[in-house]
């Protein structure tokens, strides 16, 4: 079964960029990432492209045009050891929406009157470790910013009421021939997805004591990284 995963961090993004160039030691700002995915990254790429090289040539500044994939691949990891994470959203079932959009929940965000969350799910508007404001030349994972301005128009949103009109979404919207079983699942895992987004723009926009190298005490985004299944 093909499933997505988004993992939420909280972080201020002028920080992260300030570690392009920093200098800092790839092998020690990365001494407590996970082993499996340390062998994972090295595995897919195979020899003379580890995490390590990806990530000393980030903050040496030195950015490679041909490891455009595997720098996507570091974000999450760079993350995990200096941005706060916040928790993760898994789409088991709503990656099957009947639907051609790129992140899947888009039109049954729109449909519950999330409309500017509908504009941002899954858009890939975080060039990092690439220049500010550029487009990612790869999409994959795709790596979100919800700036504290947008974060204000989503938790506005999200204090609505899209609970209850997700319960009257019809069950074609959620699942393609499946039955009520599938639409329910896809109900529930979306509601619950819901929830969790919420939870992590209040804690975005919530004044921080983390001690984190790229969080400040405030101001600061959050930041969706999904990955998974395409």
């Amino acid at each position: 079964m093909t499933e997505r995963f988004v993992f939420g961090f909280v972080a201020s993004v002028d920080s992260l960029w300030d570690l392009v160039g920093s200098g800092l030691d790839a092998s020690e700002l990365l001494t407590d990432v996970d082993r499996e995915f340390v062998d994972m990254f090295d595995d897919e790429f195979g020899a003379g492209v580890s995490l390590t090289s990806c990530a000393q040539e980030v903050l040496a500044g030195e950015l490679d045009e041909n490891h455009a994939y595997p720098y996507a691949r570091v974000v999450e990891p760079i993350l995990t050891v200096v941005a706060e994470p916040v928790g993760m959203i898994h789409m088991a079932h709503t990656y099957y929406l009947p639907n051609d959009s790129f992140g899947r929940w888009n039109p049954v965000l729109a449909t519950l009157g999330l409309d500017r969350l509908a504009e941002l799910w899954a858009a890939a508007n975080c060039a990092f470790p690439w220049p500010r404001g550029r487009t990612p030349p790869r999409d994959w994972p795709c790596v979100t910013e919800l700036s504290p301005p947008m974060l204000a128009e989503i938790a506005a949103e999200l204090a609505g009421g899209w609970r209850a009109t997700l319960t009257t979404v019809a069950d074609s919207v959620l699942a393609d021939g499946d039955g009520p079983d599938r639409a329910g699942h896809t109900r529930a895992e979306m509601n619950d997805g819901l929830e969790h987004l919420a939870t992590w723009v209040e804690r975005a926009r919530t004044r921080s004591t983390a001690r984190r190298r790229c969080v400040g005490p405030d101001g600061n985004s959050l930041l969706l990284v999904m990955d998974g299944g395409q």
